[in-house]
């Protein structure tokens, strides 16, 4: 396994591409089989709000460089990194700047996932903006919420803040992440504070998932700092957390594999692939899902999902049966009513709850909840 701690070349979509190609060729060569690349390496991380206000003219004009040099996927750079993949016999995770439409200014944090015979496995989005990023980035949707399939198992990949959410952590322990990309920006607002949160937050996911854990930091060189800092205090502060040390492996159950990578540069390390499948089944014994369960996008992961991002109960992969729709039926009927229904009374309107429910399939599929008009008269204790 690879991490790739390295500095774009600063809001240059076609120069970075070629940096990571290059980086991808290098790592690949090593004996590299999956190479992993920090939050937003495509084309940098918007790090000048920690140094200028939002609405200022400089940080105007840096936004704008950011979106005129944001990737659109499928195109011609995904194209030029999905061969340098296949070169290299890798799977690649890379952070981006995601431009879906050219003509329009929307962009997202996302992280692109190739695999080694170059074909593009997909694109997720981070769900929630972090502090600054949130002037720039819109939020991704449920279907980031997702694994890739890998030679190794299920990949699952996160960014920044993401890595920190102990439930978006649990639903990729509930989808049986064997190996955890978390992708994190050059730094953050002060010196030390990443560096804490990426060693605290990789461990846990190591322990907690029980699955490899590869944590890698993006970078910034002079070029980018001096581009961005307004004065020379800022740019000794951005200058000192350019030198910390950030991009680390963890083996399942926290021990460190290889790091922390200080400076630019690639951090390697085996990893035992069938490490974890004992703590994985003994602690699927702690899960009880009869009693603690999680739900996402209208989903309900109680047990692990296929490889691929499958996730039971996909309305577009999976159609309810009778017996299904029988048992929601019963569960509306019995939250709705509680006991002010004789039993035979209460199974008489089970024919009736299925054809609404078998007519209305987004409606089958979403667990109630009170914040929600459409099923919030049917919310209640599970």
């Amino acid at each position: 396994m690879a991490v790739v701690q390295a500095a774009p070349v600063f809001l240059d979509r076609a120069a970075s591409v070629r940096k990571a190609c290059g980086l991808i060729d290098e790592a690949g060569a090593a004996g590299a089989r999956l190479v992993a690349f920090g939050e937003s390496f495509l084309p940098g991380h918007p790090i000048w709000f920690h140094a200028l206000p939002p609405t200022a003219g400089r940080s105007r004009e840096l936004a704008t460089a950011m979106v005129e040099n944001a990737l659109t996927v499928p195109g011609p750079e995904s194209d030029l990194l999905c061969e340098a993949a296949r070169r290299a016999g890798a799977m690649v995770v890379i952070g981006l700047v995601e431009r879906p439409d050219p003509g329009v200014s929307v962009v997202f944090d996302s992280q692109m996932v190739l695999s080694p015979d170059g074909a593009m496995l997909g694109v997720r989005r981070k769900l929630v903006p972090a502090v600054g990023e949130r002037v720039f980035f819109h939020p991704g949707g449920g279907e980031s919420i997702r694994v890739f399939d890998s030679p190794w198992g299920p990949v699952s990949v996160l960014a920044g803040g993401e890595n920190s959410n102990p439930l978006l952590t649990y639903a990729m322990r509930t989808l049986s992440a064997r190996i955890h990309v978390a992708l994190w920006p050059p730094h953050f607002h002060a010196p030390g504070v990443m560096q804490n949160v990426v060693s605290i937050t990789g461990r846990a996911v190591a322990y907690q998932n029980t699955a490899h854990v590869l944590s890698v930091a993006a970078a910034s060189d002079a070029e980018a700092v001096e581009r961005v800092a307004p004065d020379a205090a800022h740019r000794a502060n951005l200058m000192t957390m350019t030198e910390e040390p950030g991009s680390m492996i963890y083996a399942p159950g926290g021990r460190i594999l290889a790091g922390p990578q200080q400076g630019e540069g690639i951090l390697y390390a085996d990893i035992d692939p069938d490490a974890g499948t004992w703590a994985q089944l003994v602690n699927r014994q702690y899960d009880r899902p009869d009693l603690l369960r999680l739900s996402w996008g209208g989903q309900e992961g109680t047990l692990p999902a296929e490889p691929g991002g499958r996730v039971e109960g996909d309305p577009e992969q999976d159609s309810p049966t009778d017996e299904d729709l029988a048992a929601r039926a019963r569960l509306l009927i019995r939250e709705r009513f509680g006991d002010a229904l004789d039993p035979d009374d209460s199974e008489g309107l089970v024919p009736y709850v299925v054809q609404i429910l078998r007519r209305s399939g987004r409606l089958a599929e979403r667990v109630p909840d009170s914040t929600d008009p459409r099923t919030a008269l049917y919310a209640g204790e599970r």
